[in-house]
């Protein structure tokens, strides 16, 4: 009689079945989580899905790389996206772990600012152009959105403008933006004059906290790190321009002037040569002093030594007869 089959169905055919289908795409993967701080009224959806809150990625104007840039309905105002992580960080929602453990807000920018990039590209021609054609970007395309929001009502701030209200064209004007930028960071430093922030060397440092002495912190300061904020929004070069324009004191640090070598010893006729000349030899050190004698040493070489042998004579050979 042949072996009798058994009606279950082999596990490890069901597994391979299983590991099949989830590699076909049968078994969808959850979505990624994350924790966000956002204000509410940004979140405010309209009927028409193209006129509702989304995230954009536009070039930042001091890295020029892409970053990511929150637009409320109808594209009226902008937030940028920041994030703040720690390492062995994570969140309990609800069941569920997540092992992504950063923490995304946004704040509001000046559409300006990421405007201003691609004003100043244009600053060589010369020329007058209109927005849609100045706000241009093949890698950044959604940068067109700028173009709809309300901060663009201000671009005279930056620009010099011709036309009407039915057309208008715009060219770069540095003294104009550095006037714009100058009173942004004073206003800055105006308030936390006002809040009593102590904020530290560092005019790019964004730990500060409560003073209890108002004193401790002068209005050089304030403005020194204002103009460090502003500058994260800006180029290199336009930020060493504003620094000059509102007359900001460099500072060098401690350890650069250290490690400065001093100038080269020169003759007093203002030649370059060097007043050592190494051709010739150099004057011998003198004799080093003699060594101290000790007491016992001293008693020893006043011994009458004659008939003495040496200690070596015991173990030399003696002489062949």
């Amino acid at each position: 009689m042949p072996p009798r089959r058994s009606s279950r169905a082999n596990p490890s055919k069901e597994n391979t079945t299983e590991q099949k289908s989830k590699c076909n795409g049968i078994t969808e993967k959850e979505p990624d989580q994350w924790v966000m701080l956002i204000n509410s009224t940004t979140l405010q959806t309209n009927q028409d899905p193209e006129e509702n809150p989304k995230f954009y990625q536009l070039k930042h104007p001091k890295t020029e790389k892409g970053a990511l840039f929150l637009f409320s309905g109808n594209d009226t105002d902008v937030y940028e996206l920041q994030s703040f992580n720690q390492q062995f960080r994570s969140w309990i929602i609800d069941n569920k772990i997540l092992k992504d453990g950063k923490i995304l807000f946004t704040t509001p920018i000046d559409p300006l600012f990421l405007v201003l990039p691609y004003l100043q590209k244009e600053e060589k021609s010369g020329k007058f152009m209109t927005l849609d054609q100045i706000v241009a970007d093949d890698s950044f395309p959604e940068c067109r959105r700028l173009c709809n929001t309300s901060g663009m009502s201000l671009l005279k701030e930056i620009s010099d403008v011709k036309g009407d209200d039915s057309f208008k064209a715009y060219r770069f004007n540095k003294e104009k933006t550095l006037s714009w930028l100058k009173e942004k960071a004073n206003r800055l430093a105006d308030k936390m004059t006002e809040k009593d922030i102590c904020v530290s060397g560092s005019s790019h440092s964004v730990n500060f906290i409560k003073s209890k002495k108002s004193s401790v912190t002068s209005r050089e300061d304030f403005v020194r790190f204002a103009h460090g904020v502003v500058s994260d929004f800006i180029s290199e070069d336009l930020s060493i321009a504003l620094r000059d324009y509102m007359g900001i004191p460099v500072i060098i640090p401690k350890k650069e002037i250290e490690n400065e070598e001093p100038p080269a010893k020169k003759q007093k006729t203002g030649s370059s040569a060097p007043t050592d000349d190494y051709s010739k030899e150099q004057s011998k050190p003198k004799a080093q002093t003699e060594k101290k004698v000790s007491t016992a040493q001293k008693k020893l070489s006043q011994v009458d030594k004659s008939g003495m042998k040496s200690l070596s004579s015991f173990f030399s050979p003696k002489p062949k007869k």
